[in-house]
């Protein structure tokens, strides 16, 4: 299956379920569900001051900081136990559940951020750094290729190759998955 160029041009603005900010969709599905429904969405936003992130319930989030100076969250989990992550600039993500309650605090002024969420126990998703030109996708999956400079990406789902351009930059490779439904066995 050929893989399906995402220009930047043609991201789509979703404003924050919070209403404080816009994030470029890059890809989602199902295509255009909102929050409420999403399955798994890859994109990404600029927060240029100091605040709470969206509560979103059943979607696990990962998030890494594309340029600035860094963002600290605070998050308090399901029991009431404080977490504190500070995340710089071209990290690995930083996993956390988006029913927590989170706060944004920026170190050094605007960043701009990316952010890959799915649904709890129906998708999980992996992200790494990839300095190789040919990207190959498997069966089940959906590899997703983003220049994390210009944003412009590439999809694949199930198996093939992304031959991404000379021109691409640092390159998140996001592979997302469906987590296998478990059927409890009848006792006999």
């Amino acid at each position: 299956m050929p893989a399906h160029h995402l220009p930047a041009t043609g991201h789509k603005p979703q404003p924050w379920k919070n209403g404080l900010g816009v994030s470029q969709l890059i890809a989602d599905h199902p295509e255009g569900a909102g929050f409420e429904h999403v399955l798994w969405q890859v994109g990404a936003t600029s927060i240029a001051a100091d605040c709470p992130f969206s509560s979103l319930p059943q979607l696990d989030r990962k998030i890494m900081v594309l340029e600035g100076g860094g963002i600290e969250l605070q998050s308090i989990d399901e029991v009431g136990k404080a977490h504190k992550r500070r995340l710089k600039a071209m990290r690995l993500p930083y996993s956390f559940q988006g029913d927590w309650k989170t706060d944004c605090k920026l170190i050094k002024g605007p960043v701009r951020v990316f952010n890959v969420m799915t649904r709890r126990g129906i998708y999980d998703a992996h992200v790494d750094f990839q300095g190789e030109k040919l990207l190959a996708g498997a069966g089940g999956e959906t590899l997703i290729a983003v220049d994390l400079k210009t944003l412009d990406a590439w999809m694949l789902d199930g198996e093939g190759t992304i031959e991404l351009p000379a021109s691409a930059g640092k390159v998140a490779a996001i592979r997302i998955r469906a987590i296998p439904k478990v059927i409890p066995r009848k006792k006999r």
